[in-house]
């Protein structure tokens, strides 16, 4: 009953959002505006007649995909419900690219044709299967805070809100984590970081990149990649914009983009600086990690959490959610040994609403690591999704204050104690493969587009023919020809790497997912995905699964609206299995 209950709600609230969306349309129809229509040529309106009836046909179609059997009256609902999304997802689209179209340009967009793609580092030539002769591994490490040292001005903004929620304190730290691993096969070195944010966007990741290559040649040091990727914690610093003055950049960029009167809005100095400092501090890291590299020893296993984590929406069972990776590097010398952790659980235990810095699990995964055996770690991530911290807290006896962080603790705690009693018992052969590749997104969620022209993100935006477009990468990294790591700018659902069958063919549009496992993606090689690297460009939900608003109301699920699009998920696995092909001969 209480499932009806909330379809019956939802279906009146999305009426409701239906009504006031296409009233806008009525009554601007119903204004008298006398023009002078020129002449047009027949043969092209007919044409485009031809096309928009053709696309109309198409929309309309697409609004009644997935239709469930009508043999009850929960699957009628379901149907009802359905295409009033679907047909809520349309207007929605169309109200935004009709604000995108006549929302001016921002002035650092750039023509396609200016794009050279040179700031994705390409990686090795030859595809290693066995060590060159006199390989070896070797590693440096090196981690810092990025908190700004007049933090206590208040004037920095947290990530993930929309409300411009300036932080108030700091309950723990938020911090860059650089590992520089080598096989010293004379290929070159790579250099492998996660900063304790939201995401990082492309254009910071090519500025810290670009400082260490910088770097590495004065000091003739022989780099093949860097890359930068996030451990995705929601009461971070904003290291991206979005949260920084949303309302104010969406009515005065409208007016700036078109005047230039500024370089900058005015009053937006706090983020900038904030950009500023932690792309300098994470080029000291990288800095200082070349500075620690020794020889040493690689293992790796493969953990089971899922004791401690779940899927929120109850499809990918606990069986099937992504494992922990983890490496662990032991230095000749018996100093520090360095672990590299890609964990899959989101590190949302503690909460912005506290308006505290914090960077949640990753500080106390880190902290219980350095507590027990004074090693080092980088965390990464996997395949997120929903996939979010199933583990019980006690709380007893807690100040308000602390009780914050408790579960952060816990699930850190627990993490960490897997991560260094883990028997590391498979050695890896000094082999590094890596490669990357340019790909250029274009949006076909015209909300990521005008965030674009807002300034809420300074991602590379080009112009094309078909409309803006975002340059980002894809890459593969790969260990001892036995374990790979997929690594992409978005955030994936598990499904989308692991393949349709762990959510037992759940979908929205009727269709398959046509995409296998990654897991086996490169033979002989087990391979793992890394979220959020060198990039964040939002969900990636399998295509058949992408209902845009249509998870919003009754599972109060916004993904989507995050997103390049529905094809996003076919688009990056596609470039990614192109990549593999192309790189393992």
């Amino acid at each position: 009953m209480k499932k009806t209950i909330n379809k019956v709600i939802s279906l009146v609230l999305c009426l409701a959002m239906i009504f006031s969306i296409g009233s806008t349309g009525v009554f601007a129809a119903e204004e008298k505006v006398e023009t002078t229509i020129p002449a047009v040529n027949t043969d092209q309106l007919y044409d485009a007649a031809v096309d928009m009836t053709a696309n109309t046909i198409k929309t309309v179609a697409g609004l009644f995909e997935g239709m469930a059997p009508l043999n009850s009256w929960d699957n009628l609902l379901d149907n009802v419900m359905k295409v009033l999304y679907n047909t809520l997802n349309v207007l929605v689209e169309v109200l935004v690219r009709s604000i995108c179209y006549v929302y001016p340009d921002p002035d650092y967009w750039k023509d396609i044709s200016e794009d050279t793609g040179a700031d994705v580092l390409k990686g090795d030539t030859v595809y290693r299967t066995t060590p060159a002769a006199g390989a070896k591994w070797s590693l440096g490490y090196s981690s810092r805070s990025v908190i700004p040292e007049d933090f206590e001005a208040g004037k920095y903004y947290l990530g993930r809100d929309l409300l411009n929620k300036k932080a108030q304190g700091i309950y723990d730290d938020m911090r860059i984590r650089v590992a520089v691993i080598d096989d010293n096969s004379g290929d070159g070195a790579i250099v492998f970081g996660a900063l304790d944010c939201l995401g990082i966007t492309s254009t910071d990741t090519r500025a810290i990149r670009a400082a260490v290559l910088d770097f590495c040649k004065q000091q003739g040091i022989k780099v093949q990649t860097v890359d930068i990727c996030a451990t995705h914690c929601h009461s971070a610093l904003d290291t991206q914009g979005v949260s920084t003055q949303f309302f104010y950049k969406l009515f005065a960029n409208a007016f700036n983009n078109a005047l230039k009167i500024f370089p900058e809005l005015p009053g937006l100095e706090p983020a900038t600086e904030f950009k500023e400092y932690f792309v300098e501090q994470s080029i000291i890291a990288c800095k200082e990690a070349f500075a620690d590299v020794e020889d040493g020893r690689l293992f790796y296993d493969v953990i089971d959490s899922s004791e401690y984590v779940k899927d929120k929406r109850d499809l990918v069972s606990k069986e099937d959610l992504p494992p922990i990776v983890a490496l662990k590097f032991v230095p000749d010398s018996g100093s520090e040994e360095t672990y590299i952790a890609n964990v899959t659980c989101h590190p949302t235990s503690n909460s912005a609403s506290h308006e505290y810095v914090n960077s949640d699990y990753p500080y106390y995964t880190d902290q219980y690591i350095k507590e027990k055996t004074g090693g080092n770690l980088v965390l990464c991530q996997g395949s997120l999704g929903q996939i979010s911290r199933d583990i019980v807290v006690d709380e007893t006896g807690l100040t308000e204050f602390e009780s914050w962080g408790a579960a952060a603790k816990t699930l850190g705690y627990r993490f960490g104690e897997d991560i260094i009693s883990a028997e590391y018992k498979n050695e890896l052969a000094p082999i590094i493969n890596i490669t990357h590749k340019e790909i250029i997104n274009k949006p076909e969620n015209s909300i990521l587009a005008l965030a674009c022209k807002v300034k809420l993100v300074n991602n590379p935006v080009y112009y094309t023919e078909d409309g803006p477009a975002i340059s980002s990468e894809i890459g593969y990294l790969e260990l001892g020809h036995e374990i790979g790591f997929a690594m992409f700018p978005g955030e994936l659902y598990p499904e989308t790497f692991w393949g349709e069958e762990i959510t037992g063919g759940a979908n929205w549009d009727g269709k398959e997912w046509t995409y296998p496992s990654m897991h086996n993606s490169v033979k002989d090689v087990d391979v793992y995905c890394i979220s959020l690297c060198d990039d964040a460009t939002g969900y990636v939900v399998p295509d058949n699964y992408f209902a845009f608003m249509g998870h919003i109301i009754g599972e109060e699920i916004a993904d989507e609206i995050l997103s390049v699009g529905k094809h996003q998920a076919s688009f990056l696995l596609g470039e990614y299995t192109a990549l593999i092909d192309e790189f393992v001969k």
